[in-house]
């Protein structure tokens, strides 16, 4: 039988969703940063950040899934 979510519990997720979807926005910032980037070198450091921002969404949504998974939640709908 599945319970509902406690506010807390919806909090946490509702924090972890928008973590992921800040991640996604900075990487459409530095797409669009890149498109601006004549220099090669300049070029290599914004698409070394997204990069990044790409490594943190995949970070994210792992422990995301994790936490979906522990006993506070796995009774949950």
């Amino acid at each position: 039988m599945t319970s509902p979510l406690t506010s807390k519990q919806e909090k946490l997720l509702t924090l972890f969703k928008t973590a992921i979807e800040e991640e996604g926005k900075a990487q459409k910032l530095y797409k669009e940063a890149l498109n601006l980037c004549e220099e090669a070198s300049l070029r290599r450091i914004v698409e070394s950040l997204i990069e990044e921002e790409k490594k943190h969404e995949e970070i994210l949504l792992k422990k995301y899934g994790e936490l979906r998974m522990t006993d506070e939640f796995k009774d949950i709908a």
